[in-house]
């Protein structure tokens, strides 16, 4: 770890996806692949 890095976090995001109705449903390593997709095809690498 460097120096100031967070050794543990705890996020509770209930609130939020009940204030604007929305709570993300594609899995992680769906979304990076997307992502990189993306990524690729815009920067052309």
């Amino acid at each position: 770890m460097q120096p100031g890095d967070v050794a543990a976090t705890y996020a509770d995001t209930a609130a939020l996806e009940q204030w604007i109705d929305f709570a993300p449903s594609t899995p992680l390593a769906e979304g990076i692949a997307r992502f990189v997709d993306w990524y690729r095809h815009y920067y052309q690498v």
